[in-house]
């Protein structure tokens, strides 16, 4: 039976009534450090939903945020945001594993130096590091152990991503020796594939592991253990027999259908943070995760070499306009805020009409965060500012062709600039980066490269630049048959951090590698210090611009590239209007002659002329080209274009 309910946009969504809640049988979930604490997980939001409404009481426990409160929250989000060699997943070594954290965990500083740099970054040394590892954190899991009656719950599950692991076996191991007769219960994306079972194996706490999307599969468990039945594990879970064997219950299967899933439960969050103060301090920056999608579109096409998302399921689903528009409507009721953050990997270019421009015409005031495709046109990009969205990340990770190409990224240099010139001037922020290290790359390519980053240093700079890691589902780690890939080893951190029974092969997500056909690291020196120094001119009085002015006598280009290179370019007659056609998008020099002999001015040139023309843009740096294709890289001043 389903019940019908209306949505703030004029639709509806439908949700399974729930069940009577299972006697005596409580659910407790569990978000540890290092998840941010700006803002509640979804994967406990929403498998809290679905277990309570598969009829069991839930509970959850943001842990993170107890974290952040005592170290206080600025620099526990720093140690959030820092990936580094698993510095997170060390400093819970010795709380999770005491006499059985590896010995050469001392020397972890020697062998990663660089850590002590972004240590001495945040304002802390090794020595403060040391202590948080070897007293705070295994005080504060004794802690977060006494806070709670863990006697009430009959399953206590985690959910563990990134660098949440460490931390999650330190709490489950310290609740399975107090309370033996809770069942421990892991998912998350660190227990895909191989990794969940070997966690399984390697620490006999662990008593279920839900490899995959939990979705059908974890009230399905619980439902289980809650009738007592002794029967076979849903597909998914892995788990040991009363005998101590260990079966492997393989993959999940993914959702088929993402409008059944409720709206995610937040609450716990919100109540957590109000009573450890932590309020004030995040509220201005709140947002809420939401996800619209599953899965890749463009990666079950081609998958990009090196990227490691989504593990087994690339397949790409996503909810209806009227179910998605829904749960945001739910979702500012119950909190009050209008900001999300969405989790998919790829927008649905579906959404552009159905749903932002939905909220457009509803002058809903929503803002969002999304990763897209970056060949979205100028149109597009508005239509997203228009539907609320402030912030990207458009998966921009070269400025190549040619790599672009290696990566099978699908896109071209001219439109992840494109990209960005257009997210700059409708206000959108992005979040991108330059990697290296794809076989079959040149020197030229980067020497083209830093050539183009010259020419749009008037546009938001890459977050980073550094070389590609190897991720644990990436095309490059599971077929190294076709890439030449050798010496393929766990990144050396995770040695630092578990014990010696585990195997590391089995756990590692990064991998350290040789890869081969690639360019010496030195060939990226210039580019690095050109990319920091656009950083810094970004972040202060000094930003470069290119903007133009339309005129009654052609355009007024205005530039500021540095000291003694600024000033104003004027263009008329047929240079203007040349110029002015390549603003929106790329065009060909015989498409720009058709425009020019349409315009009333009836201007008449050779294919050549125009070709040359717009080459001598080209080389003042105000237009890119590339395969006889051209682009104007002047943002219009007037904010009506």
């Amino acid at each position: 039976m389903l019940i019908k309910l209306t949505t703030a946009t004029g639709g509806t969504q439908t949700e399974p009534v729930t069940r009577p809640p299972a006697a005596n049988f409580r659910v407790a979930l569990v978000c540890m450090p290092f998840a941010s604490a700006k803002l509640p997980s979804i994967q406990v939001g929403l498998m809290s939903a679905i277990s309570e409404q598969a009829g069991f009481e839930t509970d959850a426990y943001y842990f993170n945020l107890d974290l952040a409160a005592q170290l206080l929250p600025d620099l526990y989000e720093k140690f959030c945001e820092h990936r580094g060699h698993m510095t997170g997943e060390w400093l819970f070594a010795e709380a999770a594993f005491g006499a059985c954290a590896p010995k050469e965990g001392e020397d972890f500083f020697k062998s990663f130096p660089g850590e002590t740099v972004w240590a001495g970054k945040i304002g802390k040394d090794p020595d403060f590091l040391f202590d948080l590892r070897r007293r705070v954190l295994p005080d504060f899991i004794e802690t977060s152990l006494a806070s709670v009656d863990w006697a009430r719950y009959a399953v206590v599950g985690f959910s563990s991503t990134f660098q949440q692991n460490v931390a999650c076996l330190a709490l489950a191991r310290r609740i399975k020796e107090s309370f033996p007769a809770v069942s421990i219960v892991f998912g998350g994306a660190n227990m895909e594939a191989d990794m969940g079972p070997e966690y399984a194996r390697a620490f006999p706490f662990i008593d279920y592991v839900v490899s995959g999307e939990g979705d059908s599969v974890f009230p399905a468990l619980l439902q289980t253990l809650a009738a007592g039945e002794n029967r076979a594990r849903p597909a998914g879970v892995t788990h040991r027999t009363a005998d101590g064997l260990l079966l492997d219950g393989g993959q999940a299967p993914p959702v088929t259908d993402l409008d059944t899933s409720p709206v995610p439960n937040y609450h716990a969050y919100f109540d957590r943070a109000a009573g450890l103060g932590l309020l004030q301090h995040y509220k201005s920056d709140w947002v809420l995760p939401v996800e619209s999608s599953r899965g890749c579109w463009w990666g079950k096409k081609y998958h990009c070499t090196f990227c490691g998302l989504n593990g087994l399921g690339m397949s790409f689903r996503a909810k209806t306009p009227d179910r998605f528009l829904g749960e945001l409507a739910e979702l500012v009721r119950r909190h009050r805020i209008s900001a999300f953050e969405a989790v998919d990997n790829i927008l649905d270019l579906k959404y552009l009409p159905s749903v932002f421009s939905r909220i457009e015409d509803s002058k809903t005031d929503y803002r969002f965060f999304y990763e897209v495709k970056a060949n979205l046109t100028r149109a597009q990009i508005q239509s997203l500012y228009r539907g609320g969205v402030r912030c990207v990340q458009p998966g921009i990770e070269s400025m190549s062709s040619h790599i672009l190409q290696l990566m099978r990224k699908g896109c071209t240099m001219l439109q992840n600039v494109r990209c960005l010139k257009w997210c700059f001037y409708y206000n959108i922020r992005v979040g991108w980066n330059l990697i290296s290290g794809f076989p079959g790359e040149t020197e030229e390519d980067y020497v083209k490269q830093l050539d183009v980053l010259k020419c749009i240093s008037h546009l938001e700079p890459p977050k980073s630049i550094n070389r590609i890691w190897l991720e644990r589902f990436s095309p490059y780690y599971h077929d190294r048959e076709r890439f030449p890939v050798t010496n393929v080893r766990p990144q050396a951190s995770y040695r630092y951090v578990y014990p010696q029974h585990v195997d590391l092969a089995k756990i590692a997500y990064f991998f350290e590698y040789e890869m081969g056909d690639t360019v010496p690291a030195d060939a990226h020196a210039e580019a690095r210090a050109f990319v920091s120094q656009w950083q810094e001119n970004w972040s202060s009085d000094r930003r470069h611009y290119l903007s133009y002015r339309r005129t009654a006598d052609g355009l007024l280009l205005d530039y500021n590239r540095g000291p003694e290179k600024n000033g104003t370019y004027s263009l008329s007659g047929a240079l203007a209007s040349i110029y002015e056609f390549c603003v929106e998008t790329m065009r060909t020099p015989r498409q720009v002659v058709e425009h020019l002999r349409q315009l009333p001015e009836k201007f008449d040139f050779a294919e050549e002329e125009v070709r040359d023309a717009m080459d001598e843009f080209c080389s003042g740096s105000l237009m890119l080209g590339e395969d006889d294709r051209y682009f104007s890289l002047a943002i219009p001043s007037n904010p009506n274009w």
